[in-house]
């Protein structure tokens, strides 16, 4: 704060030729005194530090911090500091006035000796009135409050009016929030901060304000950043917001102040790193209601089909539009060479964050792995069931030391009825000399045998063409793909009669069962891919009854 002195005015008395040598020395006993000043620049808050606080990182708010705090008050701005990303920090700046009367003249940030700070000036209008700035600490990541160890501030130009019709002493009080509830600051002391040259009293009334107890009447230079009028302070306990309030010790002999003001800075704050792993467990049903769900329909193409132009159905990815969370899986940090070492465990609950788990842990956790995965895992038995895994059960982090974050490991599944394969079974009889599994005379039908239709009885010594379709409903490719199906045998699943493979000839390169004609057995495919939203068909003739000798 600066006010400048009233000194009456000594040429209108005495002669300047009289007084010459005077005036001279009273220049420069002034220079003097400024040139002192300006030796007692700021000095480092000895609260500035984290010593005994193992693993922590070190942080303070940068100049492009102060200035773009101050471009967005009342808003969340995530800070650059100077910790290396190693600190995920936000701050939100709010003010607010005693009194509708308080007069701001500024508050903005300012750098003077490579220092930036933020200079709150006023004019109040009464003894008791005061404007309260709060800092507000929040995890970039999580979004959450962040407590924060070590948080040391400065105040500088905390001075007093000299001006006997005005005087005004400034009084700075600094006060958090931490786990236990609202707590003092501590003000920190050194020689070089509060030796003699030192203008700030002890720590009083919970806050910094000017002496004079010597008889000393003091003004900083406004902006100067001097030692002189320099307090600084650290809390004891970790917190996750300040509040600053900028008011006066109560001596004011007139009611309407000169412009007061004040500089702070925020000097220091600690964090132990945390990694932060989190994701989601999620329904991958691309928005099909469960009561829509059907295993057996394997319409993909018509519009008016609920599997139909789903591109969100069963991709493997979460799409937050159109698909929920799910609870009752557990999800685990672990050792991804050892699965059963676990670093951190969650089961998923229900409510708002259904399905969502997150881990948040340092790197002393991990023992020196840096091969860290996530496992999901749920039990058969919790319902809703939701048997089917649209992603991989087990997630390589990719964990780095340099790097923090870690979302969207989400893990999909799905009910039973929406899973992604439906195999279809046609038959078509025939009277065995047909040349060709896809001849327009066959009547492929899903309808079972019988007297009228496509698929009159049949008797002893016909044959049985079958078309199986395989439709792959999902968004993803199916790997591995084999298609089964075991030939009917007389007495077995009360089978009445034995079926055999015959001609014509399957297709080339796509079975692989061994099967020669005359043969019962099993219908096996070779391992393939069946591509996203596509189907493949698949065919084969039996000689149905006991015409030919069942092998």
């Amino acid at each position: 704060m600066y006010k400048a002195r009233k000194f009456s005015n000594m040429m209108n008395t005495f002669s300047f030729s009289n007084y010459q040598s005077q005036i001279l020395s009273l220049i420069g006993l002034m220079i003097l005194s400024l040139i002192s000043i300006s030796s007692h620049a700021l000095v480092a808050n000895p609260g500035a530090t984290c010593q005994g606080i193992t693993g922590a990182s070190q942080g303070s708010l940068t100049t492009t911090d102060y200035r773009n705090l101050m471009s967005d008050i009342g808003k969340y701005v995530t800070v650059a500091g100077n910790a290396s990303g190693s600190i995920p920090l936000q701050v939100k700046i709010t003010k607010d006035e005693s009194s509708s009367g308080n007069v701001e003249s500024a508050f903005e940030a300012f750098t003077n000796s490579n220092k930036t700070v933020i200079n709150i000036k006023r004019k109040f209008p009464t003894v008791s009135d005061y404007t309260d700035i709060t800092f507000e600490f929040r995890n970039s990541i999580t979004l959450e409050p962040i407590f924060l160890n070590n948080v040391a501030f400065s105040a500088f130009d905390i001075d007093y009016s000299n001006n006997d019709s005005n005087k005004f002493y400034d009084y700075v009080k600094f006060s958090g929030v931490a786990a236990s509830g609202e707590i003092n600051s501590v003000q920190q002391t050194s020689t070089e901060l509060n030796g003699n040259t030192s203008f700030i009293t002890n720590y009083q009334q919970a806050g910094l304000f000017t002496g004079g107890s010597d008889g000393r009447a003091f003004n900083c230079t406004a902006k100067n950043l001097g030692t002189e009028c320099q307090g600084s302070i650290q809390f004891p306990e970790a917190v996750k917001s300040v509040k600053v309030r900028y008011t006066n010790t109560g001596t004011l002999i007139r009611s309407s102040p000169t412009t007061q003001e004040v500089d702070i800075s925020l000097d220091n704050y600690c964090y132990v790193p945390q990694y932060i792993f989190s994701g989601t467990v999620f329904d991958d049903n691309g928005g099909i209601p469960a009561g829509s769900a059907d295993k057996d329909n394997a319409d993909i193409m018509t519009p008016s089909s609920v599997y139909a132009n789903r591109s969100n159905y069963f991709n493997g990815l979460f799409n937050p539009s159109q698909e929920l969370g799910i609870s009752g899986s557990t999800v685990r940090l672990v050792n991804c060479a050892k699965t059963n070492t676990t670093y951190a465990q969650s089961v998923i609950g229900s409510g708002a964050t259904i399905g969502q788990y997150q881990f948040s842990v340092p790197i002393s956790t991990f023992d020196g792995i840096t091969n860290l995965c996530i496992v999901e895992e749920r039990a058969p038995t919790i319902f809703p069931f939701y048997p089917i895994r649209t992603t991989t059960d087990n997630l390589n982090t990719g964990f780095a030391a340099t790097k923090y974050n870690y979302p969207n490991n989400n893990f999909g599944r799905v009910i039973p009825a929406n899973a992604a394969l439906v195999l279809e079974k046609e038959q078509a009889p025939n009277n065995c000399n047909i040349t060709s599994l896809t001849d327009s005379s066959l009547k492929y039908s899903k309808s079972p045998l019988s007297s009228s239709g496509d698929n009159p009885d049949i008797r002893p010594g016909q044959c049985i063409a079958y078309r199986i379709t395989a439709t792959n409903r999902a968004n993803m490719p199916i790997d591995n793909f084999i298609m089964q199906d075991a030939l009917q045998k007389k007495d077995a699943n009360n089978a009445t009669v034995t079926s055999v493979l015959t001609s014509p000839a399957r297709e080339a390169n796509v079975f692989n069962d061994g099967l020669s004609n005359g043969q019962n057995g099993t219908i096996k495919t070779i391992s393939q891919t069946l591509p996203k939203r596509d189907k493949r068909l698949f065919y084969f003739n039996t000689k149905y009854g006991s015409t030919v000798n069942a092998q």
